[in-house]
């Protein structure tokens, strides 16, 4: 988990370390089998845990020839994150409405 948490993919995922712990299952589905195993010099067998523990979450582990940013954008952190923010821009133009400025 620190390894992952550590990471570069982490990095862009979120700021703080409570936001990547937040979303690890989406940072641990940005790496590769190589990357585990040559980066974090993980056995086969951890290896093999990360990809079970993400096919419990219905996920798994970046095929090499998959690009990274296409990845990225399917992951559920982005779709919460682009739903939040068009709800928060709703209720500021709600919020602007419902009080319009009185004439004087």
């Amino acid at each position: 988990m620190d390894l992952l948490l550590a990471s570069d993919y982490a990095q862009l995922v979120g700021r703080t370390p409570s936001e990547r712990l937040d979303y690890i299952v989406d940072i641990a589905s940005l790496h590769t089998r190589d990357e585990l195993s040559r980066r974090f010099e993980l056995a086969r067998v951890h290896v093999r845990q990360v990809e079970r523990w993400l096919g419990f979450h219905g996920r798994r582990l970046r095929l090499p020839h998959e690009s990274i940013d296409v990845v990225m954008c399917g992951l559920e952190f982005r779709k919460r994150r682009i739903r939040g923010s068009r709800v928060a821009s709703k209720r500021r133009r709600t919020a602007v409405k419902a009080f319009p400025k009185k004439a004087d």
